[in-house]
């Protein structure tokens, strides 16, 4: 199974509206730049890597991840794979796996255009934010198959694999 990689740029999370500090309830990452799942690829997993901490226990128990593409609709909502650190440590969690979906169908050019979505569910305490991550998994598209009954072959580049 092979991988494609890529960290988004920093969503606004605190934002100013007249003067006034405005907590945002949640962070959506978007322009994951250099997303290759090749074209005929199958998407087999998504795994979203979030580094930051959370400002209490509540968050941890609260704290939800969600992805998507353009149209895509709701995605499941996932829960860290590990625990995160509570402020003032910063930590890397993990949601998804390599199999893992999400609920959703994709193309390799809808997973090359993903974004992710970290929030509390219901909207409590703060989340500290520093990255998100996201690794692809995917099956690369299958070359061709040749049966051959008789004749002549010249490799010039590969190999030949008899089952």
């Amino acid at each position: 199974m092979a991988t494609t990689t890529s960290f988004a740029s920093s969503p606004d999370a605190v934002s100013s509206k007249d003067g006034t500090v405005v907590r945002e309830p949640s962070l959506t990452a978007t322009d994951f730049l250099g997303l290759q799942v090749p074209a005929g690829a199958t998407v087999d997993g998504i795994v979203i890597t979030w580094t930051g901490g959370y400002g209490s226990e509540e968050v941890v128990d609260n704290a939800v991840m969600s992805v998507g593409y353009d149209g895509s609709g709701d995605s499941l909502t996932l829960s860290a794979n590990e625990t995160p650190a509570i402020y003032e440590d910063i930590s890397s969690v993990t949601f998804g796996s390599s199999t893992q979906l999400w609920g959703l169908s994709w193309t390799p050019t809808q997973a090359n255009s993903i974004f992710a979505t970290l929030a509390t569910n219901p909207a409590v305490g703060t989340i500290y934010h520093d990255s998100f991550q996201v690794t692809i998994h995917f099956t690369p598209a299958s070359s061709a198959a040749y049966t051959i009954s008789k004749g002549i072959i010249k490799l010039t580049r590969g190999k030949i694999t008899f089952n």
